[in-house]
């Protein structure tokens, strides 16, 4: 797995960035092509729910527009904007305290699984395929994850998703959510723990 977005593509948001802060709205909307999928995934893991996953990232790219030109390295857009999309959801998080379990309906985590719209998905791992079996078996496993997720401390889910849907370094995660490293680290390994531990039955 790859750890860091990889060069060329930190190269092309830095020229799209760079035109962005020129004033150029077409720049800024192929950033949003490029990068809406991953923070609405991210948003929904965090969330568990599609509507406040949806004004999340909705929320994001509004700010991401008025402050892009604040943005000092625009090759680190990606880091930039999941720091946004990550604080926003872990306030909405807070704001509904404990949240309950929710149902996850087949087409939202068609949403999760694509990226919503036009991204590289969770199913990448797995392969896209049009078998109806296979399809369902991916939103079985889908939504044993996602209420899986749900059922995490929410310091843990961060962690979890900002590392294995996001693919952000360490050092990243620490600075997005306010700690250490090494605290990155041992909620990551936290987490791995309950949720290899949860879904015990797909493995």
């Amino acid at each position: 797995m790859s750890t860091a977005p990889d060069d060329e593509e930190r190269q092309e948001d830095r020229f799209l960035v760079l035109r962005a802060q020129d004033g150029d709205v077409a720049a800024f909307e192929q950033l949003v092509d490029r990068h809406q999928g991953r923070l609405f995934r991210s948003a929904y893991l965090l969330l568990g729910d599609r509507q406040e996953a949806e004004d999340v990232v909705q929320d994001t790219l509004v700010q991401a527009w008025k402050r892009i030109g604040l943005l000092e390295e625009p090759a680190a857009f990606r880091g930039w904007i999941s720091r946004i999309c990550t604080r926003r959801a872990t306030d909405v998080v807070r704001r509904l305290a404990r949240r309950a379990t929710r149902a996850h309906a087949d087409e939202d985590l068609e949403l999760v699984a694509d990226g919503a719209p036009d991204g590289d998905g969770l199913r990448a791992g797995i392969g896209r395929t049009p078998d109806p079996a296979r399809s369902a078996e991916v939103n079985a496993q889908l939504r044993a994850l996602t209420d899986v997720l749900d059922q995490l401390d929410p310091d843990l889910r961060t962690a979890w998703v900002l590392r294995e849907v996001e693919e952000l370094p360490y050092r990243e995660i620490a600075h997005i959510t306010g700690g250490t490293e090494a605290t990155v680290r041992g909620r990551l390994a936290r987490a791995r723990r309950q949720i290899f531990d949860r879904m015990e039955g797909w493995r």
